[in-house]
């Protein structure tokens, strides 16, 4: 069914407003979960998507990401003192921007396997004991979580985009196998993590670190656990509310366009969770010049917000993170790579 131009209208204005007052407002910013959930609510009435089954779905989609954050906090909480002393046992043998350069790349490439919310949740537990000052601790994260939401691209097992993607190609033309899209991104995303990898060390360096470890003497309460848990839960589910609610929108200006052009309509992943778009725009049949175009268009940008991305909302949560720092520099560092990967795919394709 079309969407009629009114409710394009009114969606239009639910994307400004997302884009806007979480840097404007400070209240929004402090509440980002409940602002996004609202919106997200406002979005579905619009596009008329209610209904009992989407209800449950919305309660039930961010149950295993909630999960898996408490688990993984919980462990941390109990175990972070051992944990950390093999990890600085590495950090304290190399050079701080070395190691930590080292740790965005790992955590990039290892997201496609072990999942981008138990890489959000590492890089956040470790930059909670490293003394570094504040601006670089916002950088390294930033360049961090750029490079778990890329390098989760590389198999099915990381994120639902990945999955979509498998699922929706295993049949002809393409056949997709797991490896699938480790054969056909694995040399794009790569030479991308070594750069934001880089980006991070060079941070940490001008900032003059000195690698210094605060093991946590006192355990994280299981209260303040359960808090991050909720709030992760709340934006997961506010993320599915606006995917929902925003995909009429999509539906009716962004489908059926050529791989550069959607390589730029999907700069829209900073607030649309880029599994919707995939689940919209890949069909079986897709030209792989159009597949490489559009996925990398989804990760190339899908950290300029917060809550354009899980590990984004996971890491930033866990720092305690706000929407105008991340964005400071993190719309930057969007650009720069959108821009990089648009030249070099416009060359090689």
């Amino acid at each position: 069914m079309e969407t009629s131009l009114l409710t394009n209208i009114l969606l239009a204005i639910v994307v400004i407003n997302l884009l806007v007052w979480p840097l404007a407002s400070k209240w929004v910013e402090s509440h980002l979960e409940i602002f996004l959930l609202s919106v997200g609510a406002a979005a579905v009435t619009i596009s008329g998507g209610w209904s009992v089954s989407f209800v449950y779905e919305t309660l039930n989609a961010p149950v295993n990401v909630a999960f898996i954050v408490l688990v993984v906090s919980v462990i941390f909480g109990n175990y972070s003192r051992y944990i950390f002393r093999v990890l600085f046992a590495f950090f304290k043998r190399v050079e701080p921007q070395f190691s930590f350069a080292a740790l965005v790349f790992v955590l990039g490439l290892c997201s496609s396997l072990i999942s981008v919310t138990v890489a959000a949740l590492v890089l956040a537990e470790v930059l909670k004991v490293v003394a570094l000052e504040r601006t670089t601790t916002v950088k390294v994260t930033v360049f961090a979580c750029y490079a778990i939401g890329l390098g989760a691209v590389l198999t099915p097992l990381a994120e639902p985009l990945s999955l979509i993607i498998n699922n929706a190609l295993s049949g002809p033309p393409h056949y997709a196998d797991f490896f699938f899209l480790t054969r056909n991104f694995f040399w794009w995303i790569v030479p991308a993590l070594a750069a934001l990898a880089a980006a991070a060390g060079y941070c940490v360096r001008e900032a003059g670190t000195t690698m210094q470890m605060h093991i946590r003497e006192d355990k994280e309460t299981y209260v303040s656990m359960l808090k991050r848990t909720m709030h992760v839960y709340m934006f997961v589910a506010a993320l599915n509310l606006i995917s929902t609610g925003l995909r009429p929108l999509a539906q009716s200006t962004i489908t059926h366009l050529g791989g550069k052009v959607l390589f730029l309509a999907n700069s829209v992943s900073v607030i649309i969770d880029n599994s919707t778009l995939a689940a919209i725009e890949i069909v079986p049949d897709i030209p792989i010049k159009d597949l490489l175009y559009m996925v990398i268009g989804f990760t190339a940008c899908g950290s300029m917000l917060v809550q354009g991305n899980l590990p984004n909302i996971v890491a930033a949560e866990k720092l305690g993170i706000k929407s105008r720092e991340w964005a400071k520099i993190a719309v930057p560092t969007g650009l720069w790579l959108m821009g990089g990967y648009f030249i070099l795919l416009s060359i090689a394709l």
